[in-house]
Order: structure tokens, then sequence, then C-alpha cells
């Protein structure tokens, strides 16, 4: 068995990952030149070297809310938003319909999937300065 060595006991710095991009660019390279000059090549190279990392996480977190969440229940949170939405609707005040109940629609639906995985969130009011 091979001993792991101690962190503080040896200051080799660790990086975690892969150390090039796929055309053996060093990662580390681009990391400095992208952090020192906001280099928009390096920022480029780093995004196709990372960018699937938005996507395998979008579809790890999908494929948990479709185990978890029943699309009827959004569909039925979402009715009751639409019509509480239309009491609620001043057009002098709103603007247009499909954009002040859409906002309700999807804010009542992200409140149900909060409510179903245990998320305790409450949005900002605007108020706090």
């Amino acid at each position: 068995m091979t001993a792991i060595p101690d962190s503080d006991q040896d200051d080799t710095p660790r990086q975690a990952g892969a150390t090039h991009t796929h055309a053996g660019v060093e990662v580390a390279g681009l990391w400095r030149r992208f952090r020192d000059t906001g280099d928009t090549q390096a920022r480029n190279a780093l995004t196709e070297f990372y960018f699937d990392i938005v996507r395998a996480n979008a579809e790890n977190i999908a494929d948990i809310l479709l185990e978890s969440i029943e699309q009827n229940d959004l569909s039925q949170t979402g009715a009751v938003a639409f019509f509480e939405a239309m009491n609620e609707y001043d057009p002098a005040e709103h603007g247009s319909f499909e954009e002040f109940g859409s906002m309700a629609i999807r804010r009542a639906i992200m409140e149900e999937i909060r409510g179903l995985i245990g998320i305790d969130w409450t949005p900002p009011t605007g108020d706090e300065s």
C-alpha cells in the first residue's frame, strides 16, 4: 500500500484533474494568463476545455429532479399561480400579462421544486441595503 504524503510534510503543489487541454496546452498556464492579464484567447481555451462540466451538471440535476418531481405536480402548481396572477394583474402597473403571468408561474414552480427537494430559500425583496 502506498502512503499518501501529508500536505503539512510535503509542500509540493497539487492540482486535481487534467493538466493539459486537448490541444496539449498546459491548463495552469492558461489560468495564469487569464487571471493575470484577462487574455481572451486563454479564457476561450479554458471555456472549450471545461465547458462539458456545465452539460454534465445540468444533466445530473435534471436526472435528480426528474426522479423526484412529477411534471403534473409542477403543472398544477403553475395553474394555481396562473389563476392568482389573473386576479392580481393590473395592465397599468404590470405591462403584458404574458410577462407578468410567466414570472408568477415560474416563481411558483421554483418554490415548489425547492420545497420538494428540501431547500429553504426566500427570494430577496429588494428592501435590503
